[in-house]
């Protein structure tokens, strides 16, 4: 039997990717492990990750550290979303961000990205223990 050709689609590198026109993605953080990782990073940390916008949002809010581990969950999220319908584009975590509208609802929006802006639908959730989002992009 002859060997199975491979498709031109597996082949290593980011020339070889192929865009999908919808992408999901999901992510769950430790708020411990999270809180850690604040601690060590401190501000730079937090201005590395998150917008301005993002830090004001939790300051000074009741379990503000478990909020902005949501908010970290949904960026990962996006990420893994946008890894599917934009395969070669390189994106920042302090690229997207995570905006509520007037209604309280979650939305995410990529800051300075080149191209018209992609719809990006995101759901968040915590509790004490962990955080969780997913994200669902399309072009």
């Amino acid at each position: 039997m002859a060997p199975r050709k491979r498709s031109s689609t597996r082949v290593i590198g980011r020339s070889a990717l192929k865009a999908a026109s919808m992408g999901c993605g999901v992510d769950i953080v430790e708020c411990d492990r999270f809180r850690q990782a604040v601690k060590r990073g401190g501000e730079a940390f937090l201005r590395r990750v998150f917008t301005d916008a993002e830090r004001r949002y939790v300051h000074g809010q009741h379990n503000g550290i478990v909020r902005l581990a949501a908010r970290f969950a949904a960026k990962e999220a996006v990420f893994k979303a946008m890894s599917q319908i934009a395969p070669t584009r390189s994106l920042a975590l302090n690229q997207i961000e995570i905006r509520n509208d007037a209604l309280g609802r979650p939305s995410a929006h990529l800051r300075n990205w080149p191209t018209s802006q992609p719809i990006i639908h995101v759901s968040l959730s915590h509790v004490n223990q962990v955080a969780i989002a997913c994200a669902i992009a399309q072009r």
